[in-house]
Parts: C-alpha cells; structure tokens; sequence
C-alpha cells in the first residue's frame, strides 16, 4: 500500500492545479509519481523544470533513459523501472537495450564506458577517481557531457528515492525482474 498520499487532480487548487494539467498534458494522464510530488507544488514545479531541461542533453535522449535505467535498478526502484521500460521504445531503445541499461552494460564502447561512469557515480556518491574521469573522457566525453550523465544520475536519483520512500503504486505494467 502507497505510503504517502497523492493529489488527485480533479479536486487539486492553484499552482498544483496548473501543474497537474501541464503533466496531464504533456503525458495524457497524471502519474502517480506526479501525484505524490503534487504535496509539494514547489518539488513538482522543481521536478518538472529539471526533467524538461534534460530533455535537450547533449549526450542524447536515448543515453540519458539509459542512465536513468541503470540508476532504477541499482536503487531497486520497481516503479521508475517500470515506468521507463514503458517509455524507453518511445527514446529509441530496443528491448536489448533496455536489459542492457538495467544491467549497466552496453555493447556500444561509448554507452558502456557512460553506463560505467555513471555506476561509479552512484557508488561513489559522486566521489569518482581520476582514472574513471579519463576512461569516461576516452570514450568521447567531454566535461558537459560528463556533467548530464551525472545529472541523468541525479534525475533518477531523485525520482528513485521518492518513489521507494512512498511506494508509489504502479500506473504502468511492472517491469519483469532481470534475471541474474
């Protein structure tokens, strides 16, 4: 059972209403992800702005589903999971990439090295060595690239936590476990 409550948009007023409608608008629905982070306007209004603004990373949409994968596996967050296995098709990715991503693995030496680095940065709660910034950089990273892998980290980071905290129920089919 869902451990925080969500707003229901029909009955939400202000600035929590506006935000309802520009998510339902975005996504033809309001998520129960959404919902939970309505509690707060200024976490959605926060949640919203950063999500939109990743949007345009330079290391594309399909790398940044990818991070955003692996970081839902390894925070064990079945609903973000299952959410972006739901969305990744519509970010390009195939079905092997998406065990790929959660598996934080990729037969592209680019996603890999990125997967890695990403990894490394969650471990290490940011703290990364020398050597992991110069295999990053020798896959063809450069320092804005390096920054949106650990904002995509970040993002995930964010919606991981909250989700697992609330135990968000799932909207979407739940994402079959990987199997080891």
């Amino acid at each position: 059972m869902q451990r925080l409550s969500s707003v229901n948009p029909e009955v939400a007023e202000g600035r929590t209403r506006e935000l309802l409608a520009t998510v339902e608008q975005a996504f033809g629905m309001v998520p129960n992800a959404a919902r939970v982070m309505a509690s707060s306007p200024a976490v959605l209004d926060s949640y919203l702005a950063f999500s939109t603004a990743m949007g345009g990373v330079g290391i594309g949409e399909k790398l940044h589903n990818q991070v955003k994968l692996a970081t839902s596996e390894s925070n064990s967050c079945d609903y973000c999971t299952s959410v972006l296995c739901a969305v990744a098709p519509a970010a390009g990715l195939s079905a092997e990439d998406i065990l790929d991503a959660r598996t934080a693995r990729s037969a592209d030496a680019r996603t890999s090295a990125a997967l890695k680095f990403a990894d490394a940065v969650l471990e290490g709660r940011g703290r990364v060595s020398d050597a992991q910034i110069a295999e990053v950089r020798e896959a063809g990273f450069d320092d804005a690239g390096i920054v949106e892998i650990v904002a995509s980290v970040v993002l995930g980071c964010f919606t991981n936590f909250l989700n697992n905290v609330a135990e968000t129920e799932l909207d979407v089919p739940q994402a079959a476990p990987v199997e080891a």
